[in-house]
């Protein structure tokens, strides 16, 4: 800014100009004064902004802008906003209420693990340690590193007054190189931040660890990726995160829809039952040295029929496998995918149902198991007769997303009403809590249309058709119908 200075003995006039001045400047800062209140005022009226509506995203190339909400985290303060926040972003996002549902059972105080250590990193201690509730828990999944984490954790434990959440734990976004943590120091700030807000929150977190770096495996295709060639750098991972974070994570699903090469690619192509429990004998062991408390979850698998060597196994068919090379005692519960296409959740893949308006045809010409919710859960405890996890479970929609079409493959998205997709997310969780032998549910997902980049007719944009809010935020009937609906 320029400044200027003048000589008082050259303006007679000064006293009378600089008495406008003065005034001009009170009645400014007045007026401005006003409008702050005012603008408090509405928003105090109102609950402090949209409380689940945001900006939609752009349709120009996507760059995640985060804000960390998570107050006394244990990170260092001048990288405590390694990004810039998201102007569109809410930020009324202070409170820390805790969801009724399935109170957990509290832990006694942690301490930091010092095998969770990160290197130029502050040590993280859990805010509020506890074990796995014994209630059935009603969950949802965000897309977390993206947003405004503390606003999205709110929307979750508060405003749907759900006590589950879901966060993907990619490894090689966490260890680019081997043994190597400093170039991930963003990534782990920002689980350290979610993680925190949300077990202060009430929120009990299931982490599904995923995704091995290239520089832990020999075979690499183009979007596939697999377990490590050496089983063992698995479990050195799975230490480390489960270290961090002990008393905060109540449950880790170990691995993702093993029975298809997109998740598990290997030097041998071997996709079974028997090779995944030949994992879990590695890693398993390791994650129950650090926590004793925390509860292993199978991965779990694509709800699919299709079967071909180094391609794909028929689910039931891998976990019939995976029950023979003695994969059940390995777990504390079965992960379960409940992708319920374009079929109600009561209903069984046999009984002769038929939605003669749908054009989707498969589960009513080809009927097969895959298809059904219901026949999917009942036939995996039927195999196992283990408690079972429902880690994602969801309906597309295509209704009110403002595209034509469809994502490739998910044609049956065109179905489903968005009424029709609430009715069910309900119908599912009644079906799962009266079952007896689920331990929680948890729907995929809350926010994935704002945060993908991909819209909801393009390749890569699947995930946004079973999204319970709008591209511009606004709530979908699902999200009302979770928000309503009695927990217990």
């Amino acid at each position: 800014m320029s400044r200027y200075t003048f000589n008082p003995k050259l303006d007679p006039n000064r006293d009378r100009r600089r008495r406008t001045l003065i005034g001009a400047l009170a009645f400014a800062a007045v007026l401005i004064v006003g409008i702050a209140l005012f603008i408090i005022g509405i928003r105090a009226l109102t609950g402090g902004g949209n409380d689940g509506d945001v900006q939609a995203t752009s349709s120009a190339s996507f760059v995640p802008q985060v804000t960390i909400f998570a107050q006394d985290v244990t990170i260092q303060p001048d990288e405590a906003n390694p990004t810039p926040a998201d102007p569109a972003a809410p930020t009324d996002a202070s409170g820390e209420g805790s969801a009724p549902a399935g109170e957990a059972t509290q832990a006694p105080a942690a301490t930091m693990d010092p095998r969770g250590a990160l290197p130029g990193l502050a040590d993280f201690t859990c805010p509020s340690p506890r074990q796995t509730p014994e209630q059935f828990g009603y969950g949802i999944q965000s897309n977390w590193p993206v947003g405004d984490i503390g606003y999205w954790n709110s929307v979750m434990a508060e405003r749907l007054k759900l006590n589950w959440t879901k966060a993907q734990v990619r490894w090689k976004d966490f260890e680019p190189v081997k043994g190597d943590y400093s170039q991930a120091q963003n990534n782990w700030q920002l689980l350290d931040a979610f993680t925190a807000d949300a077990n202060k929150k009430g929120l009990n977190i299931l982490f599904g660890v995923i995704d091995a770096p290239e520089w832990a495996r020999s075979t690499i295709k183009a979007d596939k990726t697999g377990p490590p060639d050496d089983f063992s750098e698995a479990a050195r991972f799975f230490e480390k995160v489960i270290a961090r974070y002990k008393g905060c994570v109540q449950a880790v699903e170990v691995w993702n829809e093993m029975n298809i090469d997109r998740e598990w690619t290997t030097p041998s192509g071997a996709i079974s039952g028997e090779e995944y429990v030949k994992f879990l004998n590695v890693v398993a062991p390791a994650i129950r040295a650090v926590d004793p408390n925390i509860t292993l979850v199978m991965g779990a698998l694509a709800p699919t029929g299709y079967s071909a060597p180094g391609e794909s196994v028929d689910d039931f068919t891998y976990m019939d496998q995976f029950v023979a090379a003695g994969g059940p005692a390995l777990v504390d519960c079965i992960g379960v995918h409940l992708n319920g296409y374009n079929m109600p959740p009561d209903k069984e893949w046999n009984e002769g149902y038929n939605d003669t308006t749908a054009k989707f045809r498969g589960p009513f010409d080809s009927p097969h198991h895959s298809w059904s919710f219901k026949s999917t859960l009942y036939g995996y405890y039927q195999r196992t007769n283990k408690p079972q996890c429902v880690t994602e479970f969801g309906w597309a929609s295509m209704e009110n997303l403002g595209v034509e079409g469809n994502p490739p493959g998910f044609e049956f998205a065109l179905d489903n009403t968005e009424q029709e997709q609430a009715d069910w997310i309900v119908q599912g969780f009644q079906i799962m809590r009266e079952s007896g032998f689920v331990k929680f549910g948890i729907i995929f997902n809350l926010d994935y249309i704002q945060k993908i980049g991909q819209k909801p007719n393009e390749s890569g944009g699947d995930p946004a058709t079973y999204s319970i809010i709008r591209p511009d935020g606004a709530p979908r009937p699902a999200f009302d119908a979770v928000e309503k609906l009695t927990k217990q």
